[in-house]
């Protein structure tokens, strides 16, 4: 499972019950700690606070979040119940009865089964999330949603499709183009995938094409001016 390799918790240094408002009142003691403008003239201790700066803003986002927190609790309890069981000097778990070789392939192929299922569950959630609040123009927080989906079910075209769709909109025609890449690769036939590449390639031209007639209209201005002395 792409699970959550943390214990964000631990990170803001609260209990996992911990209301909404005291975790924001963790994470802004934290974050005035350690904001990496504190150390302007340290470029050594500014990039270590960068680093924990960057970890306790993450934590923060996922569990001020009532959707993505519910998220991490469940990963974070299926991780937690699963654990892994002591074995022998055979390699064969201790206090369980003797499994055949085919019956734990099975076991664990259905464990990695479930992981993919909760994992393409909760990145839908984020996609649909995503879609209402690129409709409601908040890009911002349509492309975090989105990343999470990501992170969730990297393989998945449609993902990376709307996140190109987000940067789009913003107008990072860059970052939308690698995102369209990254869905052709996984898919190179997805029509969706396609259409967007076409798209952001005529609007690439169309923007060469204006700066190139904004220059020579510039260039005629200057001839006029001389023009206009002599």
């Amino acid at each position: 499972m792409q699970g959550f390799d943390e214990d964000y918790y631990a990170i803001l240094g609260v209990d996992e019950e911990a209301p909404v408002e005291e975790i924001r009142k963790a994470y802004l003691t934290l974050a005035k700690k350690l904001h990496p403008d504190r150390f302007p003239n340290d470029a050594e201790q500014r990039a270590v606070a960068q680093k924990e700066f960057a970890k306790v803003t993450r934590a923060h986002d996922v569990v001020s979040d009532a959707q993505r927190r519910a998220e991490y609790d469940t990963v974070r309890s299926l991780t937690k119940f699963r654990g892994t069981p002591a074995v022998d000097e055979d390699g064969v778990p201790t206090g369980l009865e003797p499994i055949a070789l085919g019956q734990s392939k099975a076991l664990q192929s259905q464990t990695t089964k479930e992981d993919e299922n909760i994992n393409v569950k909760w990145a839908n959630k984020h996609l649909s999330r995503a879609e209402d609040l690129f409709f409601k123009k908040r890009y911002q927080e349509a492309e975090t949603a989105m990343k999470e989906a990501i992170r969730l079910v990297p393989s998945e075209p449609k993902y990376h499709n709307k996140l190109a769709e987000i940067y789009l909109a913003r107008g990072w025609r860059t970052l939308a183009m690698t995102e369209v890449q990254a869905a052709l690769r996984i898919d190179p036939r997805d029509g969706d995938a396609k259409g967007l590449e076409a798209r952001i390639r005529a609007l690439t031209r169309t923007t060469a094409q204006q700066g190139k007639g904004q220059k020579v209209g510039f260039l005629e201005q200057i001839k006029n001016l001389f023009a206009k002395k002599r």
